[in-house]
């Protein structure tokens, strides 16, 4: 056993129990209507500058873990795609604050994002979809 063992963190399963953000009704809503198929999924990269977070004030550097997962997701250079919502023009993103902090950090002009509801945006690019609803159903729960 070494002493400076480098110890891996399993960023998808860090538990941030008392240490969340706001709880975004309007992106439950959204998912709900999604998983019935009553609004359309797509997938698009959004620029970065576009995307806000819902809990402006909540800052997952300061979880007792949360400088570690942010620099793991960078080193990692995961592309996480995140869930988001158009609201006037921005799009709110309310469920991945670990990869948002990354993002910040790392300066993409790009983010992959799930948008809930058809962009009619030009600044978005690569846009696919809609997506089936039952491939929403495995992306939300996975």
């Amino acid at each position: 056993m070494s002493l400076f063992r480098k110890e891996n963190i399993d960023i998808d399963k860090i538990s941030s129990a008392g240490f969340q953000p706001q709880q975004d009704r309007v992106l439950i809503y959204l998912w709900e209507q999604a998983i019935k198929g009553r609004i359309p999924v797509y997938l698009a990269r959004v620029p970065f500058a576009l995307i806000e977070p819902y809990d402006k004030h909540y800052n997952f550097n300061d979880h007792p873990v949360g400088q570690q997962v942010v620099k793991a997701i960078i080193d990692q250079n995961r592309n996480r795609t995140v869930w988001v919502y158009p609201e006037g023009d921005k799009y709110i993103l309310s469920d991945d604050y670990p990869a948002y902090c990354a993002a910040v950090e790392s300066s993409p002009e790009f983010v992959p994002c799930w948008i809930l509801g058809k962009p009619d945006d030009d600044r978005l690019k690569d846009i696919q979809g809609p997506i089936g609803r039952e491939e929403i159903r495995q992306i939300i729960f996975e």
